[in-house]
């Protein structure tokens, strides 16, 4: 990306009736339902227009899609294009990726989320994190969190990570950022979309919890993509390849042994299309770590939006 170059960028503004299960630990919080972008309000106005708002003010993106229900945003789009989606996480996300795609091609863009409330001078550090990486097949940042959970706040009950940065260092506690970069020709979207549901239900949960919750489903997905591979005369190695990556990633990010090179690594190799990685042997997944709380603390809970000023409704 050019210095002044603006990228596109999708709000992903999904939701539903139901409320998220909490993690073991919180079952006191109040889980937020419904679409977060309208329900949760700051000083009277949606948060998707603050959302929308902050990233003008950055200058950093444009044109701004929101992914969601067109009955639910068309009031509150300011400007924005609406992406009409109704449906669960993984329906949002294949939604929003692919309009973007229709409309851009498969030249980078940017994914965000309408339950945060990012600080500008915020965005601006890790867009530039970006550059320094570009071109890269997919910009996925890690947000250092506290040390002590209590520094999170109504967030504290938010699962966090051991990373260490590179070989040797110490490992640092991290949050999922909720900003990302693509390079969307360089994925397995299909594959990607299919297990995206399965990622999202396990959310706030363990790293060992989510392994047993997720491995049967990706197992039997990564089967059929084989299948699918030895129809096509093409090598069924994608079960192997993605299980022996996956799960001695899954391993040392449950011992908080992982460096930052082996993350990257392994989710080039279980997410990347081989072909892409042969091609451009030298791109990679960049996964630093970065600062700025305001790109990880999504609002989830009721708590949540009364820390940050906000009603709900």
């Amino acid at each position: 990306m050019a210095g002044g170059e603006r990228l596109p960028i999708v709000v992903l503004g999904g939701g539903g009736p139901g409320r998220s299960e909490m993690p073991e630990g919180a079952e006191d919080r109040h889980a937020l339902t419904g679409y977060k972008g309208v329900a949760v309000r700051i000083d009277g106005r949606p948060l998707i227009e603050c959302v929308l708002e902050r990233l003008r003010e950055s200058g950093l993106f444009a044109p701004l899609y929101i992914a969601g229900p067109r009955r639910v945003y068309a009031g509150h789009a300011s400007g924005a294009t609406v992406i009409d989606v109704s449906g669960p996480i993984d329906a949002t996300v294949r939604a929003g990726i692919e309009g973007l795609r229709r409309a851009h091609g498969d030249a980078p863009f940017a994914v965000t989320s309408c339950d945060i409330l990012p600080e500008v001078a915020t965005l601006g550090e890790v867009l530039a994190r970006y550059r320094e990486s570009a071109p890269c097949d997919g910009f996925l940042p890690m947000v250092r969190a506290p040390e002590d959970p209590a520094g999170l706040g109504a967030s504290a009950y938010k699962p966090t990570y051991r990373v260490a940065p590179q070989a040797g260092a110490a490992p640092v506690a991290v949050l999922p950022c909720h900003l990302a970069v693509l390079d969307p020709g360089a994925f397995r979207l299909p594959f990607i979309y299919r297990v995206l549901a399965r990622i999202y239900r396990t959310r706030n949960r363990s790293i060992g919890y989510r392994r047993r919750v997720m491995l049967p489903g990706v197992v039997l997905e990564l089967l059929y993509q084989d299948l699918r591979h030895l129809l096509g005369l093409r090598p069924p190695n994608l079960t192997w390849s993605v299980l022996r990556s996956g799960l001695s990633a899954v391993r040392a990010l449950n011992a908080g042994t992982i460096t930052r090179g082996e993350l990257e690594d392994a989710l080039r190799v279980i997410f990347v299309r081989t072909r892409h990685r042969r091609r451009h042997p030298e791109r990679r997944i960049a996964m630093p770590v970065v600062d700025g709380l305001s790109l990880a603390l999504d609002i989830d809970t009721e708590e949540e939006a009364a820390a940050f000023g906000a009603a709900t409704r």
